[in-house]
């Protein structure tokens, strides 16, 4: 019997799918709820990572062998794949290994977005199925990152939609909290791939976390912070391969204890104009620099957007390979920022320091202001 019809929604990303080995770590963190008594809804992202068959990437590389300027409505049938593919499996593996499971995609998940291809918002969630699921006795498998329109059309949710999609179920599920496994142990005070000496945190508030979100941090998508607000669901990041407890997001207000992280944001186009521009107005995904220039991903939606600025802005000059890098204070910035002369000290809020860069500075100069400021 469960503990509580308050349910925990646990989300697994690609590199937590990706085989056989990494699935044993998977089962193991699903069946210490599930033997425990507890209701359990899984959220899971396409198979494995670039390159790999299942993934996301190489769904989307069938059709651009055949053309660049792809339909954003093929665009997103084809890119919800890999996720409907990974819930059906999922399902079935958890079933074949003594724990009842049953699969949903997003329409069955009851998530209504609006018509934002390739960048959907959730309008509302309506998980009438899976409490019913859940209620006899089965984990329910939710194929993240989509939803359907109005008209039944099936949208994504745009760079970490899963994590979007595991943070509104909960919501409107009322769960006890969420926890998004990874191949990291929760969040660092700086990328650990990019700087070796990083510490991770045990807790970070929702405030600072969704800036670091807003700053380029790819632990959890920002729009999956902000899900959380509403009903102060909690957020653990935590890693699939190891029990560490990972790190708590919390709603508390920030505590008087300094608690600095840096963030950042690779493979960017920087995109100038000859007029000022609103471009956050027009097109989703811009990083707005000055009243000239902002910021792109470097991604499968770049050219679409292009095209969307160029005919509300005109004329544009473009450059690759750009990067953001950004400290983020839980309150106020307590030490000066520092003097580089590679890159621009942009405007930023008065908890945040904030430079633009080439990216090939990256790692220099994460190292160095992790240094400086942690």
């Amino acid at each position: 019997m469960a503990k509580s019809l308050a349910p925990i929604v646990m989300k697994f990303g690609g590199t937590s799918l990706r085989d056989e080995i990494s699935r044993s770590h998977v089962l193991s963190h699903i069946k210490h709820y599930a033997d425990s008594g507890e209701r359990v809804v899984v959220v899971v992202s396409a198979m494995g990572r670039k390159g790999e068959p299942y993934a996301t990437d190489t769904l989307v590389a069938l059709l651009k062998d055949v053309g660049h300027n792809i339909n954003p409505r093929e665009l997103d049938l084809v890119m919800s794949v890999g996720e409907t593919l990974c819930s059906a499996f999922c399902a079935h593996l958890l079933s074949c290994n003594g724990m009842p499971a049953v699969s949903f995609n997003g329409r069955q998940s009851g998530i209504l977005t609006d018509d934002n291809a390739g960048n959907a918002e959730i309008l509302e969630v309506n998980p009438s199925r899976i409490v019913e699921s859940l209620d006899a006795g089965d984990i329910a498998v939710v194929a993240g990152f989509q939803g359907v329109n109005e008209r039944g059309d099936i949208r994504t949710l745009g760079r970490g939609g899963s994590d979007t999609s595991a943070v509104a179920l909960a919501a409107a599920l009322g769960a006890e909290k969420v926890e998004i496994f990874s191949d990291v142990n929760g969040i660092a005070n700086c990328d650990p791939r990019q700087v070796e000496s990083s510490s991770y945190l045990e807790s970070i508030s929702v405030d600072q976390m969704l800036a670091m979100a807003d700053e380029g941090s790819r632990v959890i998508h920002p729009r999956a912070i902000a899900a959380s607000i509403k009903t102060k669901t909690p957020i653990v990041a935590r890693n699939t391969f190891n029990d560490s407890k990972g790190t708590t997001i919390h709603h508390n207000k920030s505590s008087g204890k300094e608690v600095v992280a840096i963030a950042h944001r690779e493979s960017m186009v920087l995109v100038e104009f000859a007029l000022e521009h609103k471009a956050a107005s027009h097109v989703d995904g811009v990083v707005n620099i000055d009243s000239k220039r902002l910021l792109l991903n470097d991604d499968v939606y770049l050219s679409d957007k292009l095209a969307q600025l160029e005919e509300k802005l005109g004329f544009y000059k473009l450059s690759r390979h750009w990067a953001t890098i950004s400290v983020v204070f839980n309150n106020k910035v307590s030490k000066k920022p520092a003097d580089l002369d590679y890159a621009e000290l942009l405007e930023s809020p008065n908890n945040i320091i904030s430079y633009l860069l080439k990216e090939v500075k990256v790692r220099e100069t994460l190292k160095f202001l992790h240094g400086r400021y942690t």
